[in-house]
């Protein structure tokens, strides 16, 4: 019985590799002809950070604002030729943010960007069909770095290649063994998928199941005169698929249990909120609130955004805040009374211009205020 699931499984597999390989290739496989674009440390233009290049590799130190930016030379060469990236990192600084971006020669003007989700980077490959964007002729392919000031990142490997079924393998397998920390959306939603995912894990495991009960079946009508069906078989091939889809959810619950007590292990309350998922609207507010004169002041909070204004105008609390989950965002301009503050949460409909020192509603007449606040999450103006 065992000898039978095993082969069954095996069978399963490997008509499994053969599908995604040959049946389902990217769109623009046929036609890539171009040679792949190794990554080289002579062709590499360094636009932001401080490079140190040993042994084809590049440590890059991140510059005062925490940036690191470096270029690929491959301008004139067509993005839909090529399929497949493959970024390798050597131990990079905890929490820093790996961004690609290109922009296309026909839209100069027009930039695209991934940031990373999967946080399994030593040897990472994408699908580029999976990118918004990756159309027309490169005039730059950037690889970006966002954390903090001083800290350095060495850059084994970022190299573009076109279609094989060897990197299409390497692909998938970077995204069943990825992993990505928790976010506010994982509270309702799992898809288990990144962005830049070409398959879901489920679809795999089902396609992995009715490919091996098809070896099954076919086993049985070559060998029918020395193999029974048995229902025993079906329930291990079924349970071997669990098994092995489990535990890449497993794997990368370990891995988000570990990025959660790096982050908040031995903080108190306010500590934990300063770097959790609402970190930016949090420290905005904190640092808004000792700016505000009077505790009894009216604080309006108004964001185009339902989850980002709640949240602000939670953080504000005890104090005496206003937010309209319907209806207009802020009352009459006859029931706002001087030294009311407005609270701007990007994105917002509302806008403030500090030269005129009005604040522009619209379809309502412009209320004089001036800037109290400001930062990249949001803004606060005191009406005069």
């Amino acid at each position: 019985m065992l000898r039978i699931t095993v082969l069954s499984l095996l069978l399963g597999v490997t008509a499994l590799i053969v599908a995604l390989t040959q049946f389902l290739p990217a769109p623009d496989s046929a036609r890539q002809q171009s040679a792949a674009i190794i990554w080289d440390t002579a062709a590499v233009k360094v636009v932001r950070g401080t490079p140190t290049i040993t042994d084809n590799a590049l440590q890059l130190e991140l510059d005062k604002k925490g940036k690191g930016l470096v270029s690929l030379g491959v301008r004139g060469i067509d993005a839909q030729d090529f399929s497949f990236i493959h970024l390798a990192l050597e131990e990079p600084a905890e929490g820093l943010v790996v961004t690609i971006s290109w922009t296309s020669a026909q839209a100069p003007h027009d930039s695209h960007a991934y940031v990373l989700e999967n946080h399994t980077r030593d040897s990472l490959w994408l699908a580029t069909e999976e990118l918004r964007g990756w159309s027309g002729q490169f005039k730059a392919l950037k690889l970006g770095f966002s954390g903090r000031a001083g800290d350095t990142v060495l850059i084994e490997d970022f190299s573009v290649f076109p279609a094989s079924a060897k990197h299409k393998l390497l692909a998938v397998y970077s995204d069943l063994t990825g992993y990505a920390p928790w976010n506010t959306a994982a509270m309702n939603t799992y898809t288990g998928a990144f962005n830049a995912s070409s398959y879901y894990p489920i679809v795999l495991a089902v396609a992995f199941l009715l490919l091996s009960l098809l070896a099954y079946g076919l086993l049985l009508v070559l060998f029918r005169t020395k193999l029974r069906f048995n229902w025993a078989v079906v329930a291990l091939i079924f349970l071997t698929n669990w098994v092995i889809l489990d535990m890449l959810w497993q794997f990368r619950l370990l891995h988000q249990l570990a990025d959660t007590h790096r982050l908040f292990a031995g903080k108190n309350t306010e500590e934990r909120l300063a770097v959790g998922p609402d970190a930016a609207l949090y420290n905005f507010a904190s640092a808004a609130k000792p700016l505000m004169d009077s505790a009894g002041s009216r604080i309006f909070v108004t964001s185009s955004d339902t989850y980002s204004g709640m949240r602000t105008a939670y953080y504000f609390y005890p104090r005496n805040v206003y937010w309209a989950l319907y209806g207009p965002a802020l009352p009459r301009n006859d029931l706002l009374h001087k030294g009311d503050y407005i609270v701007l949460v990007a994105p917002s409909t509302i806008r403030f211009n500090r030269a005129r020192g009005l604040l522009h509603v619209p379809k309502r007449r412009d209320l004089k205020a001036e800037l109290v606040y400001t930062a990249p999450s949001g803004t606060v103006v005191r009406l005069k």
